[in-house]
């Protein structure tokens, strides 16, 4: 296959829907030779704050000379964002190659009667043979929905578990408690190893400590408020406080960094306290030798993650923010208080029709009185008019637009001397923006 072929194979699989369980990627994989087992995983689970944690992560262990494998989902700009290393996307023939590869796989397996694989599973094979071939030193593995039954679960031995922040999202998957979303989330710790977990809800904190116990897990909890900002400004970032780390920055401008910050940074010290036998798939330079003070310092600055609190125009200040579920909502409306107040706020949402839009609709209405509603262009969105008849309960003005572009047109002609413009509602809307602010931009020559 070309690049083409592979983009329209993988496409084809979708409508096959989300398929959690082991079965079938635990099939894939035994029919490759367990590719996941040269890798020295890092394994990532939670509701909001995983991709940063991830960046932060990486970023320190690039500053430390390793070859770093990221999977991410989901992705921006580029469907190759998914597979990258040292922040290098696959290229386009990289992507082809592997992806026929994976395809031969699947097909003898459906061949043998084995259920055809969702898109999800199909790339996450991609990624742990692409990640063993290129020899990475780690692999940061970011959960796809849930935690317990998702694809990325079948790595017996992390060397790392990492929880982030877990709340109310994807209930009808994954339970319609905190406690029975944190039990899935848990599911990627494993037996003796260690698990790094967001501690800021007791709730959830109970929970995971059960299993910690119950793995026989070292358990390091993490209070998120014990990442203190001392100054922060939009043009320099934040400067912050956490235990015997003073003036760290981080160019990430959300309130939430400093605490994903605060959750990378123990990540690290954990993993600088491993030996050679902690490391499945060998080291070329143990962590501890490696992972000195200033290089933690140096990767926490260096971390960049698009699309979270992100500013991508200045007149008028234009800024996205992948807020897609209520708890989202609540770090982004605590972001515009911190950085925005005062400022008069015209809102652009899209978002999935599976999300709680009506919760994050009340909070964000806290910081703004107007909201422009559109329609993602995938299959979950959720209908302009619906979403904007929700808004009008708590919003003065709000419009449906016919489409994303429509609705930043209509944002900019509203906008007046110090207005700020906020998209947010999915993260999958963020390319769509850049690529408009883009247009309009030619526009102004």
């Amino acid at each position: 296959m070309n690049y083409k072929e592979a983009m329209d194979y993988i496409g084809s699989t979708g409508v096959r829907g989300i398929m959690p369980g082991l079965t079938r990627i635990g099939c894939l994989l035994e029919e490759t030779g367990h590719p996941e087992m040269a890798c020295n995983v890092i394994h990532v689970a939670g509701t909001n704050g995983k991709g940063s944690v991830c960046t932060y992560i990486a970023s320190v262990l690039c500053s430390a000379g390793y070859r770093v494998g990221r999977y991410v989902s989901p992705t921006l700009y580029d469907y190759r964002e998914r597979v990258q290393i040292n922040g290098q996307w696959m290229t386009e023939e990289e992507t082809a190659v592997w992806m026929t590869m994976v395809k031969k796989v699947d097909d003898r397996m459906q061949a043998r009667g084995i259920e055809g694989a969702s898109a999800f599973e199909l790339e996450t094979l991609l990624a742990f043979l692409y990640f063993k071939d290129q020899q990475c030193d780690f692999v940061i593995l970011e959960t796809g929905m849930g935690g317990r039954l998702d694809a990325t679960n079948v790595v017996t031995q992390p060397v790392l578990s990492v929880i982030t922040s877990i709340g109310m999202d994807h209930m009808h998957f994954l339970g319609d408690t905190i406690e029975a979303i944190a039990g899935e989330k848990g599911g990627i710790i494993k037996k003796e190893r260690p698990a790094v977990v967001c501690a800021d809800n007791r709730r959830v904190e109970k929970v995971l400590y059960a299993i910690c116990r119950q793995q026989q897990a070292p358990y390091y909890p993490v209070y998120t408020d014990d990442a203190i900002v001392t100054r922060r400004s939009m043009e320099e970032g934040q400067y912050f406080d956490y235990k015997d780390y003073q003036d760290l920055r981080t160019g990430m401008l959300g309130s939430y960094q400093p605490g994903n910050a605060a959750i990378a940074i123990e990540a690290v010290k954990v993993l600088a306290g491993l030996g050679p036998g902690d490391f499945p798939a060998g080291i070329r330079w143990l962590p501890a030798d490696r992972l000195k003070r200033q290089i933690i310092i140096q990767g926490i600055e260096a971390a960049d993650w698009p699309g979270r609190f992100e500013v991508m125009a200045k007149n008028p200040l234009v800024i996205v923010d992948g807020a897609h579920n209520p708890d989202g909502a609540r770090a982004l409306r605590d972001s515009v208080r911190l950085y925005l107040s005062g400022r008069h706020l015209i809102l652009v949402m899209g978002v999935f029709a599976d999300k709680d839009y009506g919760q994050m609709l009340e909070i964000l209405s806290e910081v703004s009185d107007t909201l422009i509603a559109f329609k993602p262009e995938q299959a979950r969105g959720l209908d302009a008019e619906k979403l904007s008849e929700s808004a009008a309960y708590c919003f003065r003005y709000t419009e449906a637009a016919a489409s994303q572009e429509q609705a930043v047109r209509k944002a900019f002609a509203l906008c007046s001397g110090d207005d700020v413009i906020l998209a947010f509602g999915s993260l999958s809307t963020v390319a769509g923006l850049d690529r408009i602010l883009r247009r309009i931009a030619d526009e102004k020559g």
